[in-house]
């Protein structure tokens, strides 16, 4: 991924120097000031920002702008800020709209902010025992009080590139004490990247989930059935193998392949064959099979895959669990180890696509997001675990998209109902991809139908930015705006 053809790269002349009013001594070395305290129409609005910040000239009208049309739910408001390098404004960092899952990984919403006077009294003002962090644990409060948020894609203010919006030290102090006011028992991990941190719901005994498995016994050139290899892997994992139900859709009667592989797994198998002549809907026979579930927790997968983290399925139950969450993607990659999925972007290629699709999945990706969790506008079927309960509020899929879009589809159906989608890195799977199926055209009518019905959501897809460009750039430039896309 590559910023935006507008690059900053401009002289600090163009950047005023802030003249901010410490808020408290105790909060350095990340130092947030308020710069200037407005009165906007009804309201006391403070702006924040850190200290050694340059402040871009239409800043403080444009997020004053924001502020006097936002709603009286929202109470804080975020804007993108540049890095300062030298002489020069450089890279931008770019914030999705309020994000739960990134939120708990990484402190992506920093500076500057905009907050109601009002939701700040409430919320007490900043804690100064957290040091850095104090900005970070009023966010986290804020969430969890039901405050709302609001980001505006301007580039408000620029900061120092070496400086930390808080220390990893701090922050996990903040997030500890978050978890302990929860009832549900979390833990943290350390995360797959420097400072990013894993929430993992901490099972005491382990719910009945199934794993739901459309196949017609595909196998690469001279091997066993994908499917065998699937499960093989699946009993493999670290979730209890008598709390795991497997549901097999198969469009073979014969099941000579499962009373020969002797697995330890308990197997409902339902024949799907089609009619002579019939097309392949991929749509229908899922809503089948999950209908046939008698469990309230799913997991939907392909069978052209393997397990590679063995608690994959207590990484995705972390979020699957909670009320507002409908469905959760893994981390996909290749057999050669480059990422088939990490989330999906609206708008990407003018529909919705993969970002970093056949990158090597250990090069860096722009704000490390395919390696941290982070709620996306959707995530692929291929691997999507979610409650029946969700699947039946919203009737399944949509069996007019027979093969493509039906997974995104369901996830912005979803979205639009205030469920969140979540993208986890910590549940990792090899997806030979296509293999099992082959190569097949999108037929145009379903192409036109995703267009007239997601078009206006994926224009403008909350959980990116629109100063991101939305395509592929496939050889990286200089460092300042290459953010590992490829």
């Amino acid at each position: 991924m590559r910023l935006p053809r507008q690059r900053l790269s401009s002289s600090l002349a163009e950047w005023p120097q802030l003249v901010p009013v410490p808020l408290d001594r105790t909060l350095r070395p990340v130092q947030p000031a308020i710069l200037e305290t407005r009165r906007l129409g009804d309201e006391t609005w403070l702006f924040v920002t850190p200290s050694d910040a340059r402040l871009a000239r239409d800043a403080l009208d444009r997020l004053g702008s924001a502020a006097q049309q936002a709603g009286p739910d929202v109470g804080i408001i975020y804007a993108d800020n540049g890095r300062l390098r030298g002489r020069s404004v450089v890279a931008l960092d770019c914030k999705p709209q309020l994000n739960p899952a990134l939120l708990l990984a990484q402190d992506y919403i920093g500076f500057p902010t905009l907050i109601r006077g009002s939701a700040f009294k409430r919320l007490d003002g900043l804690r100064a025992e957290h040091g850095s962090a104090a900005w970070y644990d009023l966010c986290l409060r804020a969430w969890r009080a039901g405050i709302g948020f609001d980001r505006i894609a301007v580039t408000a203010i620029a900061i120092p590139r070496h400086a930390p919006l808080s220390t990893a030290a701090d922050r996990k102090g903040v997030l500890q004490r978050f978890l302990q006011e929860d009832s549900t028992p979390f833990e943290l991990r350390p995360g797959l990247v420097p400072g990013a941190f894993e929430l993992r719901r901490v099972f005491a005994s382990h719910p009945e989930i199934t794993l739901v498995i459309p196949t017609r016994q595909s196998s690469p050139p001279g091997g066993r059935p994908y499917i065998l290899d699937l499960l093989r892997s699946i009993e493999a994992g670290s979730w209890p193998l008598d709390r795991i139900r497997v549901l097999i859709g198969d469009d073979h009667v014969n099941d000579r392949i499962y009373r020969e592989a002797c697995t330890r797994l308990d197997l409902r198998r339902i024949v799907t064959t089609r009619m002579a002549g019939a097309t392949f809907n991929y749509a229908r026979k899922m809503n089948v099979l999950w209908r046939a579930a008698d469990t309230e927790l799913l997991v939907l997968m392909n069978d052209d895959m393997t397990v590679r983290s063995p608690d994959w399925l207590e990484a995705l139950f972390t979020f699957a669990l909670e009320e507002d969450v409908g469905g959760v993607g893994a981390r996909l990659l290749f057999p050669d180890h480059r990422i088939q999925h990490a989330g999906m972007i609206g708008g990407l290629y003018g529909g919705c696509g993969h970002p970093w699709f056949d990158q090597p999945a250990d090069r860096p990706t722009y704000g490390d997001w395919a390696s941290v969790h982070r709620d996306w506008c959707a995530v692929t079927g291929a691997v999507f675990a979610t409650r029946k309960s969700v699947l039946e509020r919203v009737n399944g899929f949509d069996e007019r998209f027979s093969l493509e879009f039906n997974d995104v589809d369901l996830c912005l159906r979803l979205k639009t109902l205030g469920y969140r989608i979540v993208y986890t890195p910590h549940a990792e799977l090899i997806h030979y991809e296509r293999s099992s199926r082959g190569q097949t055209a999108q037929p145009g009518e379903e192409v036109a139908l995703f267009l007239r019905r997601w078009r206006d959501f994926i224009a403008d897809d909350p959980m990116y930015n629109p100063q991101l460009v939305r395509r592929a750039e496939v050889q990286p430039q200089a460092e300042s705006y290459t953010v590992g896309w490829g």
